[in-house]
């Protein structure tokens, strides 16, 4: 499948990890809200939150510098770190490790579980389409800039995803000791899944189910595959704050979409846009510091590509709404007063 559209994350950060500032400050962009989100359920103060991020960002640019850190799923890569940093930073710095991801040691007994265990040995453009979709309940027309790909052609790579998930995950199963009956049962359940079994092998399977916790539970995680990565990766990435995460970042969803809808004709949102716009080149231009840095082996400091600790970053449009709903209805109509453009 061809790119099309804005550069996949893979693509930026294959360009970044050859020395493109500016790749790497798109992904900033992208991202910067959902680790915010994460940031500031994690530690309670705002400033402490947005030194953590910064912090993260860096230290994970410097990691793509030198050929470690994630290919192309750098959402989850990058909240593992980010709560990584937090849990750390007072026992010194310590970069994320190159190379692997950067699990809480301390959740190890949700690593071990089977969901978990297949999530992690797919490959990377399959983790990202599941963590989106799965864990953060994301569409594929949000999804697509991500891939570098069309919404139609998300939508298809998700569905390829789900079918290897649920494939690895069977064989996981079926290497486990299984009970009379569990293993034609295994195998038959994602047939059972897309409706091609027959009437009699659907109520054989069902009634060997009615009988096997084991084979029940497996069957209802590969059902609702979303929700079971919820259930076993989110914690793993995000930690126990995973479902005020996942609220935060819902309710920063709506909020882009009632900007969407009150967008009105005419040309009064031309001089925010350009607000907006300078904000963007500010990031990208202070990211640009932190690659000049990353490439002379120096460490990461006040010109790191981001404002130095206990300097807050300027709030990305969701987070301004969400921390101000009123804004939205300043001056008497829909969204004037807010302080965004509209889309």
């Amino acid at each position: 499948m061809s790119a099309v559209g804005p550069q996949g994350d893979a693509d930026l950060l294959a360009a970044a990890r050859g020395g493109n500032a500016a790749a790497y400050g798109t992904l900033y962009e992208r991202h910067a809200t959902a680790a915010r989100i994460l940031a500031r359920r994690l530690v309670r103060d705002p400033v402490e939150a947005e030194t953590a991020v910064a912090e993260t960002f860096t230290a994970l640019l410097l990691l793509v510098r030198d050929g470690g850190g994630p290919r192309e799923a750098f959402r989850p890569w990058l909240l593992a770190a980010l709560r990584r940093t937090i849990r750390d930073r007072g026992r010194g710095e310590r970069r994320p490790g190159r190379g692997a991801f950067p699990a809480d040691p301390a959740l190890a007994g949700p690593e071990r579980a089977p969901m978990a265990r297949v999530f992690f040995s797919l490959p990377e453009r399959w983790r990202l389409v599941l963590w989106h979709t799965g864990a953060e309940r994301a569409g594929p027309a949000e999804i697509a800039p991500l891939l570098g790909l069309t919404p139609d052609g998300a939508s298809a790579l998700a569905r390829t995803a789900r079918e290897g998930l649920r494939q690895a995950y069977i064989r996981t199963r079926l290497a486990g000791d299984l009970g009379i009956g569990c293993r034609p049962t295994l195998r038959k359940m994602t047939a059972h899944l897309r409706g091609d079994l027959d009437r009699r092998a659907a109520a054989a399977l069902e009634e060997h189910m009615d009988g096997c916790a084991g084979c029940h539970a497996a069957f209802l995680e590969l059902a609702d595959v979303g929700r079971a990565l919820r259930r076993a990766v989110g914690p793993l990435v995000a930690g126990p704050a995973f479902p005020a995460y996942l609220t935060g970042l819902e309710r920063a969803r709506g909020v882009r979409g009632r900007l969407r809808r009150w967008r009105v004709p005419g040309s009064w949102w031309r001089p925010l846009a350009a607000v907006a716009a300078t904000v963007a080149l500010t990031a990208t231009a202070t990211l640009a510091a932190a690659l000049t840095v990353a490439s002379a082996g120096g460490p990461p400091g006040p010109q790191s590509g981001f404002p130095p600790p206990g300097t807050p970053s300027p709030p990305s449009p969701a987070d301004r709404c969400t921390a101000d709903p009123s804004a939205r209805t300043a001056g008497g109509s829909p969204g004037a007063g807010s302080g965004l453009p509209r889309p």
